[in-house]
């Protein structure tokens, strides 16, 4: 175990296993360097970078965490769209895990051709191959597309396409395996792991309409998840630097982003959840946002291994 430089831990960090722009090599330094105790890297649908970031943490005395977020399927009857559930401590070589991961990524990437197809129809054609290229051998997402296609139509906005693309939007493709919530759940748990909620003010429609950033309809997606048997909530998030409150409105305040945490942590201690948080490192495509901006206590990570083992 890495040796602690202070109490300050993130616990959700992306590499190029996934859509980071940071190998975890260099994700591992980085957060040494800026003196943390800890980090959980968390790629989407992957634990590929895992193993490599594990060695680097030895190296530089920082514990690293086996994580993984998972993207799980669109319930929009329950209010589950566009839901992410991380798990902590997951044993990466876990064949169960490991199938699901693959067999996720294989959905996303095999509904390229159909999502550019859809594009072309729309009068932004783009090339299959060149998203591959971006993608570099890593399952392709939709930043790897709009990359690509802004490179090719620079007049279309970013948030057109991503709205148009999430589930609901006109250009929206769906994949052809995705995995329930008490599934995942239940798949994260098997696999040795612990289930917690990812940034649930991400999911109010007030980054999208303005209006109060405690929407009851997330509430409702919190409640939801406890009964399925996740065991924690990311309470503290850079939701300041992530995400717009409303089209063309001021990022969230400092007193916004209090409120937001103070009610999701409270929310989550009434359901009896642990309080975690993390930053969403990404790198290079959310370059406002540095590992480590948002850190939660190290009693955190030792809460979540009490977890993990029945505590």
């Amino acid at each position: 175990m890495a040796t602690a430089r202070d109490d300050r831990i993130d616990l959700h960090v992306h590499t190029t296993a996934s859509d980071g722009s940071l190998t975890p090599e260099q994700v591992v330094a980085r957060a040494a360097q800026l003196g943390l105790a800890a980090i959980a890297i968390t790629d989407h649908d992957s634990v590929g970078g895992v193993a490599k970031g594990m060695e680097a943490g030895e190296r530089h005395g920082i514990e690293v965490v086996p994580g993984v977020e998972i993207g799980i399927a669109h319930e929009p009857e329950r209010g589950l769209v566009e839901i992410d559930i991380l798990g902590y401590f997951v044993d990466p070589g876990n064949a169960e895990l490991y199938d699901a991961l693959t067999k996720l990524q294989d959905a996303k990437n095999g509904k390229l051709g159909r999502q550019v197809a859809v594009l072309a129809e729309n009068g932004y054609p783009i090339d299959v191959d060149e998203v591959e290229r971006e993608a570099a051998g890593d399952t392709v997402r939709r930043p790897h597309i709009w990359k690509v296609l802004h490179r090719h139509h620079p007049g279309l906005e970013s948030q057109e396409f991503f709205d148009k693309t999430s589930f609901g939007g006109e250009w929206h493709v769906s994949k052809t395996f995705d995995v329930r919530l008490e599934d995942c759940v239940a798949l994260i748990v098997r696999a040795g792991g612990v289930p917690v909620l990812a940034h649930p003010c991400c999911y109010s429609k007030a980054f999208d309409t303005g209006g109060s950033l405690i929407d009851p309809a997330v509430d409702a997606i919190v409640t939801e998840c406890a009964r399925a048997g996740v065991r924690g909530v990311e309470v503290y998030y850079p939701y300041d630097k992530s995400r717009s409150h409303g089209v063309g409105k001021p990022r969230m305040t400092a007193e916004e982003l209090a409120a937001v945490h103070a009610h999701y942590a409270a929310l989550a201690l009434g359901h009896g959840l642990l309080v975690t948080g993390g930053t969403d490192f990404h790198g290079a495509s959310k370059p406002e946002i540095e590992i480590g901006d948002v850190t939660v206590p190290y009693g955190v990570l030792t809460a979540l291994r009490e977890a993990r083992s029945g505590g």
